[in-house]
């Protein structure tokens, strides 16, 4: 016995030594089974790792069976080609590892944009608030007329104002019998609730007990209101008189100028009231002192 025989054959050596035995070459082999004479000499010098295993298994089955190899020997082969584990290549390369001056650097980084970050952020808070308050002074100081949701913060604010001076009005004026009890009450509120007013201005203060139209302007010309108000509501006002007034649903309408209830029966007709103030109500009253 030889040393070849004690050293077992490879797959490809196995078709190899049938191959010769038949004086084939891969060229006749190749042309015959219909496979490249590349993949079978890959096959013999067992170099054909590449290969998915199913494409491995049937080549070498064609190869075999057209040597004419048994059917058994066939499957002891591939078998063998089987047990052939492939060699496992790292496509990855190795990162480097971060030394500790690294990972010292990264977090001093990360700790000084932090800082940085919050500073930027509260600088800018700083300087909006600042640049806020700013341009409130002035337009306070300019006399600029607030835009509506400021005067929406304005009504909410004397509305608040309302409930406090209600509770310091006197009770006695509040609660005086008689058929001016009413009349008297409101007079003595609304005086408790009339703003500081510039000088040349009036105040006017509108309650709606219904959804009435209303129509103000001052005397220049200027609209303090034309719109329609819901039952339940208050609006204070104030500019230049003498005003043009046009209240509709007058009966569910209360009108105070400077504190001074007036009364809407004498200048409604068909429950609309048209009139302007001072003139209407001074012609008013010198008719009834010439009576």
């Amino acid at each position: 016995m030889n040393q070849r025989q004690l050293i077992p054959m490879t797959t490809g050596e196995h078709l190899k030594q049938a191959r010769l035995t038949q004086k084939l070459s891969l060229a006749a082999v190749s042309k015959a089974i219909g496979l490249d004479e590349k993949v079978l000499g890959a096959i013999e010098l067992e170099q054909a790792n590449h290969l998915a295993p199913v494409y491995w298994n049937g080549y070498i089955r064609a190869y075999a069976r057209f040597l004419e190899i048994p059917e058994e020997k066939i499957q002891q082969l591939l078998s063998s080609a089987a047990s052939k584990e492939p060699e496992v290549h790292n496509v990855f390369s190795t990162p480097p590892q971060r030394n500790l001056l690294d990972k010292w650097l990264r977090a001093t980084s990360y700790v000084l944009a932090s800082l940085l970050i919050g500073t930027l952020a509260w600088q800018f808070t700083h300087e909006a608030v600042r640049l806020s308050q700013n341009g409130s002074q002035l337009s306070q100081s300019s006399g600029i007329k607030p835009d509506t949701a400021a005067q929406d913060d304005t009504d909410q604010a004397q509305d608040t104002s309302r409930t406090v001076n209600a509770s310091i009005a006197p009770m006695g004026v509040l609660h005086q019998g008689g058929k001016d009890s009413v009349d008297t009450a409101e007079q003595a509120w609304a005086a408790l609730n009339v703003p500081v007013v510039r000088e040349g201005e009036a105040q006017l203060s509108i309650r709606v007990s219904a959804d009435s139209w209303v129509e103000i302007t001052d005397v220049d010309q200027q609209v303090l209101e034309m719109d329609l108000l819901r039952g339940g509501s208050e609006k204070d006002y104030h500019g230049k008189p003498p005003f043009r007034i046009l209240l509709g649903r007058a009966a569910a309408v209360r009108l105070f100028i400077n504190g001074e209830a007036v009364d809407l029966a004498e200048y409604s007709r068909d429950n609309v009231a048209h009139f302007s103030w001072p003139n209407s109500l001074q012609a008013n009253r010198s008719g009834q002192t010439d009576q």
